[in-house]
């Protein structure tokens, strides 16, 4: 039964109700001993006699009186008056975040300030022993004036909670609809979903939740049914943050990420280090608060050509670099396959996500392992100190300056691969900075993922479809724009689709060797140009020219000039040959090889 005004509750003085939910109800109310407003939170009568439920509500008001923080709600009292328990807390004037979203997404500067203090007071919990266990939008307080608190600790655990298991159907005491399980099951961690014994890091992903859905708007794992959203949160990924807003950050980005991760050990060690990362975020938003954050130029090469296809790996590249839980990405594959294309094509895209520069290293001209760092050094513009070898230098500068998250573009590693320790001894001495290779081979090192690039995609030689559909396939739409570049007047019709389709095909999707065949339209038809290439290959060597200019040109309308070095090495273009034989046995699947 709901309490009017006026009553009385031991020296409390109810005024107004505040809200009701399963447990009970939550009232304003004077405490006439101090003169000041409180809240009061009432056990409902009919679980005044049901124990379980009344020693819930006594865990709630000693495991927040046991903690004192400026972001956890204050309890004063935990009384009883005739057959009426209550608790006698800090009346916070503001809206529940859950009441800030119903508005909209908040101005990130407000989020990020909202996820550092919640994140404060978490951190506090933990480090006295206590894992609230129903972190979500309702739980959490914004006052008027912007601090933030954390309420409602009735599912709260104390001590260690590892051997314990968790009680995922239980009602929160929160104010929530009596029994009402989506809202718990949206927010729960997959330990938690699972039965599985839990501990604080299992606040870390329902934390991770509610930034996610601060930042997006949405909630990444809720479905149609409970059932459905506890298969979701145990099994499926949460959509890629900068997929939704453009404008988080990376690195709120990669914090969130890390707390989503479904393994607990792939979370953050402690709290603090996510409420430290998190407050670092705040500070770097907060010296220009009426500004971005400046993107620092990058020096990637100006490409001079469209890309054609790999939208799905460039997207997934994408996805893969921007993941908190990665910092090393290796884009293998043969030679000629597009792997420097494809590194450029995903750096670029990406230059907003990395304010610290994206920095473009190339690789191919260097004999010495051992020159690495130097190049690097070299490449940032950085001056080198006597008495210092270049690690040192670089290593130095990186840690002092990065403040921003960075990328550096390794192209052509495969002749240094004794290099690679340096590749590691960098991602160790700046947490900030991602590497993105390209190489023949993967680099072997610890939290390195592989990814590796297939050929464009074919038609199916057996059955050659419209010309309208054929021009959509990557290998064919790059046949015909350097063949283009090559004769303008060049187009694809009925009478040559199936020889350009069939060049395609000999190549294997193989992009060099598609524009080193497209270039030979000038003086070869399609037709013309498939009959030798029934021998061995041998008109893409033809010509005045030879390969050398050949491979020049090509490189020219990729936008990456070849110096002498490479032109040389291009002289060995009929080699190109094998590389097509092998990929036959190799394999043509895109996708992320497992982590090292």
């Amino acid at each position: 039964m709901a309490l009017t005004s006026g009553t009385k509750l031991g020296p409390y003085e109810i005024q107004s109700a505040l809200g009701a939910g399963g447990m009970g109800e939550v009232y304003r109310a004077r405490d006439t001993r101090l003169d000041r407003s409180v809240a009061i939170k009432i056990l409902s009568a009919a679980f005044s006699a049901d124990c379980d439920r009344l020693v819930r509500f006594e865990q709630e008001a000693r495991s927040a009186s046991a903690l004192n923080h400026p972001s956890i709600v204050t309890i004063y009292e935990l009384g009883q008056d005739g057959s009426t328990h209550y608790i006698a807390m800090e009346l916070v004037e503001g809206k529940t975040l859950r009441e800030l979203l119903v508005s909209g997404l908040l101005p990130m500067r407000k989020a990020i300030e909202i996820a550092a203090q919640a994140a404060e007071g978490l951190t506090k919990a933990h480090e006295a022993g206590i894992t609230h266990r129903d972190l979500k939008p309702e739980n959490l307080m914004v006052s008027h004036d912007g601090f933030v608190k954390i309420l409602d600790f009735g599912l709260a655990k104390h001590g260690s909670p590892s051997g314990e298991r968790s009680d995922m159907f239980n009602t929160s005491t929160s104010l929530t609809a009596p029994g009402l399980v989506l809202g718990t099951v949206g927010y729960m961690s997959p330990e938690q979903a699972g039965g599985r014994p839990l501990d604080f890091r299992s606040d870390q992903f329902s934390f991770g939740l509610v930034l996610y859905e601060m930042v997006t708007g949405k909630r990444p794992f809720q479905r149609d049914t409970a059932a459905e959203t506890l298969v979701a949160i145990l099994r499926e990924q949460a959509e890629p943050i900068v997929a939704q807003n453009r404008d988080a950050p990376a690195p709120l980005c990669w914090a969130i990420e890390r707390c989503l991760a479904k393994e607990p050990d792939k979370r953050y060690v402690s709290t603090r280090e996510l409420a430290r990362e998190l407050a670092a975020i705040r500070d770097r938003f907060s010296e220009k608060p009426a500004m971005h954050v400046e993107t620092r130029p990058t020096n990637l090469p100006v490409l001079r050509t469209g890309f054609v296809g790999r939208e799905k790996e460039v997207a997934a590249a994408k996805e893969l670099l921007l993941r908190q839980d990665v910092r090393l990405v290796t884009v293998t594959g043969p030679g000629g396959i597009g792997k420097t294309r494809l590194a450029v094509e995903v750096a670029g895209g990406l230059i907003e996500m990395f304010p610290g520069g994206i920095h473009f290293v190339p690789l191919s001209p260097l004999s010495d392992p051992g020159l690495i760092a130097s190049v690097i050094v070299q490449t940032l513009g950085i001056r080198e100190a006597g008495g210092q070898s270049p690690i040192e230098i670089l290593k130095k500068n990186l840690q002092d300056s990065l403040r921003a998250p960075m990328l550096f573009l390794l192209d052509n590693f495969e002749h240094l691969v004794q290099a690679a320790p340096t590749v590691a001894e960098l991602l160790a001495a700046a947490p900030n900075l991602k590497i993105l290779v390209t190489s023949r081979a993967a680099l072997h090192l610890y939290g390195e993922h592989e990814f590796p690039v297939p050929p464009l995609a074919l038609p199916d030689s057996r059955s050659v479809p419209a010309v309208e559909v054929l021009s959509q396939y990557p290998a064919v739409a790059l046949f015909v724009q350097r063949a283009v570049a090559a004769k303008p007047d060049f187009e694809l019709n009925r009478e040559n689709a199936s020889a350009v389709t069939e060049i395609c095909a000999r190549l294997d999707g193989l992009p060099l060797a598609i524009e080193l065949a497209a270039a030979r339209v000038k003086v070869l038809s399609p037709s013309s140009l498939l009959t030798r290439l029934a021998s061995r290959l041998t008109a893409i060597n033809g010509g005045r020219a030879g390969p050398a200019a050949e491979a020049a040109d090509t490189s020219r309308r990729h936008g990456l000039e070849l110096r002498p070095f490479e032109r040389c090495r291009a002289e060995a273009f009929p080699k190109i040959i094998g590389v097509r034989r092998g990929m036959h046995s190799g394999r043509r699947g895109s996708g992320v090889r497992h982590q090292r």
